[in-house]
């Protein structure tokens, strides 16, 4: 049995920006799904068919779920190893492709690059 996803005052927040990037970069491009009772996170890996994602993506998701930097959208139906069922789009609202499309164009913090070897 699938258990829920930690989300809410009790889970940790998440503060790695690269994680957060890249979730932000799947969602948009490529896809999630959240699937039954506790919301399980699925990679959409073509039109109707997905892969579950790994625990630490699956609570990013949850996490910008829940700061409203992505939302729940229609009811699907999917395909899992041969299973199907149905599951939420996760949208990725014009805001939040504004801002990540903004933080992927800055430019690195100066003390931030490696130095080269002398």
């Amino acid at each position: 049995m699938d258990e829920p996803v930690t989300t809410g005052s009790a889970a940790l927040p998440i503060n790695d920006m690269g994680l957060i990037e890249r979730v932000l970069q799947v969602a948009e491009n490529t896809g999630y799904v959240l699937v039954g009772h506790s919301e399980r996170v699925y990679h959409l890996v073509d039109s109707k068919t997905i892969e579950a994602a790994p625990r630490f993506e699956e609570e990013a998701v949850h996490q910008l779920l829940a700061s409203k930097w992505l939302t729940k959208g229609g009811v699907h139906v999917y395909t899992h190893h041969g299973f199907e069922g149905p599951g939420n789009s996760v949208l990725v609202p014009k805001s939040t492709r504004v801002k990540a499309r903004q933080w992927r164009n800055l430019a690195p913090i100066p003390c931030s690059r490696k130095r080269k070897a002398s």
